[in-house]
């Protein structure tokens, strides 16, 4: 991913990608999109996850990616 990462040029953000979600039918986006999207995809699961465990009694701990990447208390 890293090698991808610095590859990449202003002009490789705004070219058009082609994909399918789960049917024949096309979708395009620019690639700057769909990695923002990756991004945001993420934290949204997160999020759910931890609404999840409370709705249960159970606290998930601290979730921040600052934590969750890092050796930070």
């Amino acid at each position: 991913m890293r090698d991808f990462l610095s590859k990449l040029k202003d002009e490789d953000l705004a070219r058009d990608i082609e994909f399918t979600i789960g049917g024949p039918e096309k979708h395009s986006l620019k690639l700057g999109y769909l990695m923002q999207h990756a991004a945001i995809h993420g934290i949204h699961h997160r999020a759910q996850v931890a609404l999840l465990l409370r709705m249960l009694g159970y606290s998930p701990g601290n979730i921040d990616m600052l934590i969750y990447y890092g050796d930070l208390p």
